[in-house]
């Protein structure tokens, strides 16, 4: 959300207002303590606790959906010098008159002294691990359109203002008489649409395949009523729960008239192609120093699901109206020979990639690969297209490292970098140091 805010202050936008339950309000107050751009925007909270929401484009509605807790995974790794027990390092002292132990015996006084009471306001809640949040969204109904043209050739005062309040009646859905003549929608109108359906749904794992199959509301759009059909499906959900027989006899419920996109780890898309576009162009002038950026590939094998469906892609598009289609006009691409050819076509950069080959070749090089410095984002408050905001990766080891700064973007730059290892790395980092609290440095 906060990257998202920057985004909007850059483009302009003065206002934003949010709509939210409450604790959203103190969401924003806490990153209005960060200095910077923010404290020239005018951020305000909408409290909205209605199970709908209506504005002049559609209506959503709230469908809470209660799964099963599955059983307890495994722990996750653990960075390089952290412990089995409490996350301490093992260098640590903790023993008796230790800083540790003070400050773990002082936690353990307040406890005792201050104990916590049921409703407390400023006990911290968390959103419940078993429930997730699907919507349900429907777009007004659109009128039909007047024609004119058929109009006159009935003799109707088209082009008077004695045809306002006919068109209106007609569009409205009401008969008129005419000059004793009783004349009918269908015969002067082109046939409403009763505004199209989408879904959007949350399903991470299959312990709550039951609520969504089960849920009376999407049942009623699953009974092949008109104007109750579903255009499109959103799916935020793993491959395993797509696998589930259950699961895919509900999708098969909608009918062969519903779109479903599917949104999770195997949507592997470009999201930035100006940093592909420009480290295969660097690449050209020293490949040690600019290695070819890769993506994330998930190791998942995708489901073979028994109706159709669409992987997101970024900036892939679906249209409501006028008609129901998927646009891929703006899907990022990377061509790599289109850079290359683009590069070589500058004049005389053969000529200069060649001179600095050969100044390079000249420095005596390294006697080891470590410590290794990788900038990750040199770029100042704002994302922009060519350099993200800061941070900066120290490979001390083969398994060892720091980060500087983790601003907005840190983790996508890792996956452009390192790929189907960028699980490795994350893991190896044994600490991130924030230089200070402007949000670009992280956010």
């Amino acid at each position: 959300l906060l990257g998202m805010i920057l985004t909007l202050k850059a483009m302009g936008l003065q206002r934003c207002v949010f709509l939210g339950p409450p604790k959203l309000q103190n969401y924003l107050k806490a990153i209005r303590l960060f200095p910077g751009p923010l404290k020239r925007m005018d951020l305000a909270v909408q409290l909205h606790t209605e199970p709908e929401y209506k504005d002049e484009t559609m209506t959503v509605y709230q469908i809470p959906l209660a799964g099963k807790p599955l059983a307890a995974e495994s722990p996750l790794p653990q960075s390089p010098g952290a412990s089995t027990q409490g996350g301490n390092s093992p260098k640590e002292n903790t023993g008796p008159g230790s800083p540790r132990s003070a400050q773990q015996n002082l936690e353990e006084g307040k406890e005792k002294e201050s104990p916590k009471k049921t409703g407390d306001p400023q006990k911290c809640a968390s959103r419940h691990p078993d429930l997730v949040m699907a919507f349900l969204c429907k777009i007004h109904p659109k009128k039909g359109k007047f024609l004119a043209a058929k109009a006159q050739e009935m003799g109707l005062p088209v082009g008077t203002p004695a045809i306002l309040p006919i068109i209106t009646a007609l569009k409205n859905g009401e008969s008129i008489t005419f000059e004793g003549r009783e004349l009918f929608p269908e015969e002067l109108c082109t046939p409403a649409d009763p505004g199209p359906v989408f879904i959007v749904l949350e399903c991470p794992h299959e312990g709550f395949v039951d609520a969504v199959c089960e849920n009376k509301t999407f049942q009623r759009y699953q009974e092949g009523v008109p104007e109750n059909q579903v255009a499109l499906v959103i799916h935020m959900t793993p491959e395993s729960v797509l696998r589930d027989s259950r699961y895919q006899q509900w999708l098969e419920r909608f009918g062969p008239g519903t779109q479903h996109l599917v949104l999770n780890e195997n949507s592997s898309t470009v999201h930035n192609p100006r940093s592909y576009k420009i480290q295969t162009q660097l690449n050209l002038i020293h490949p040690e120093i600019f290695p070819l950026l890769t993506t994330y590939q998930s190791k998942e094998e995708e489901a073979v699901c028994s109706v159709p469906i669409v992987r997101g892609e970024c900036l892939l598009k679906y249209h409501f109206r006028p008609t129901q289609e998927w646009q891929r006009d703006a899907v990022t691409v990377c061509d790599h020979s289109a850079f290359v050819s683009e590069a070589m076509d500058l004049p005389d950069f053969q000529t200069r990639v060649k001179e600095c080959k050969e100044s390079l070749s000249a420095v005596p090089g390294n006697v080891g690969a470590y410590p290794e410095i990788v900038f990750l984002g040199t770029g100042s408050a704002i994302p922009m297209k060519i350099r993200n905001v800061s941070s900066t990766l120290v490979n001390t080891s083969s398994t060892r490292s720091l980060l500087l700064d983790c601003g907005e973007g840190t983790f996508g730059q890792l996956c452009r970098h390192y790929g189907e290892q960028v699980d490795q790395v994350l893991c190896s980092i044994a600490a991130v140091f924030v230089s200070h609290m402007h949000t670009d440095h992280h956010s």
